[in-house]
């Protein structure tokens, strides 16, 4: 899956940055200052392991 902010295809974290949502890959989460890790998401995200919002 590709991280939304630099477009590398890894596994990626979901994480909230500045309260918006975003799929982050390791070193992107790691380094943006205002992410905040979603307490729901202690492993990586997979597309098909993703919740459809309601």
């Amino acid at each position: 899956m590709n991280c939304e902010r630099c477009g590398t295809d890894a596994p990626v974290r979901h994480c909230d940055v500045d309260g918006f949502a975003y799929y982050l890959c390791v070193t992107c989460s790691e380094e943006w200052g205002a992410v905040t890790e979603r307490p729901d998401t202690s492993t990586p995200a997979d597309s098909a392991e993703r919740s459809v919002v309601q």
